[in-house]
């Protein structure tokens, strides 16, 4: 039996798979959440994934998007980890742009619950090059659905240390779960590689310490302790490991301004 948080995962998972064996998988760097929970060790869920794409055209990108989605044989395949259907959203009312491509849809499990989840394309001008790695997604993750897990392109830690701050500084609303992932970051190391690296110059520092200073324990239990998974909830799931965590990311933010 798949939790909500697993069956989203699943489905990041197996589509991301469908995505790369159906194209050029050096075209798309994985990104965000997902990176950090399939590369990182984060153990929190997400419900949207996201990557960059670095080639082709908008109309290729949305013709192979929702074939995934609505294929037979992809929808079958997911039934084994609670998966009875895939609603698509209307294809028309999505957003695809030169800059953005949003494929959007909702899991409907056995027991008729909805559960809603998106895919998020970004265009970027340039390759990333050294800056995103070529690894096997973390054989644990895959090894809990039952799969091999597969090699994709995703985003150093150095970078995505840059892509929070620079999330945690520039959102219209701040989140918590930005502040988690940071420090999970932190923990592993990547945002002193990041400083070493220069990879942080240029950041608004000072906008990211005021957000993250602004950030209460209800907004993180929500965002951030409901979608850890079981050991993560014993670790981060307190009152005391929320303070350590934005202490830690304050301190290294403000060492770094």
């Amino acid at each position: 039996m798949f939790t909500d948080t697993e069956i989203r995962e699943v489905f990041h998972f197996c589509f991301l798979q469908r995505l790369l064996s159906a194209s050029d998988p050096g075209i798309y760097v994985l990104k965000g959440g997902v990176n950090l929970r399939f590369f990182f060790n984060s153990p929190r869920y997400s419900v949207d994934m996201d990557l960059d794409v670095l080639a082709g055209s908008v109309a290729t990108l949305k013709k192979n998007g929702y074939k995934i989605l609505e294929d037979a044989a992809f929808q079958r395949s997911l039934k084994v980890f609670g998966i009875d259907e895939i609603e698509v959203n209307d294809p028309e009312k999505a957003k695809h742009t030169e800059t953005t491509q949003r494929f959007g849809c909702s899991l409907v499990t056995e027991s008729g619950l909805h559960l809603p989840t998106r895919v998020e394309f970004s265009r970027r001008a340039e390759d990333p090059g050294d800056h995103a790695l070529i690894e096997s997604i973390d054989s644990d993750i895959a090894l809990r659905y039952r799969r091999l897990a597969y090699r994709c392109r995703h985003y150093s830690g150095a970078v995505a240390v840059r892509h929070k701050i620079e999330a945690l500084a520039g959102r219209a609303v701040t989140q918590a779960r930005d502040v988690f992932d940071l420090a999970i970051l932190i923990d592993g190391g990547h945002f002193a590689v990041a400083a070493s690296e220069g990879t942080l110059d240029g950041l608004a520092m000072d906008e990211a310490i005021e957000c993250l200073a602004s950030l209460h324990w209800d907004e993180y239990a929500g965002q951030v302790v409901e979608f850890l998974d079981s050991a993560g909830r014993e670790e981060y799931g307190t009152r005391e490991a929320w303070r350590r965590l934005q202490m830690n990311a304050y301190s290294a933010l403000e060492n770094s301004a």
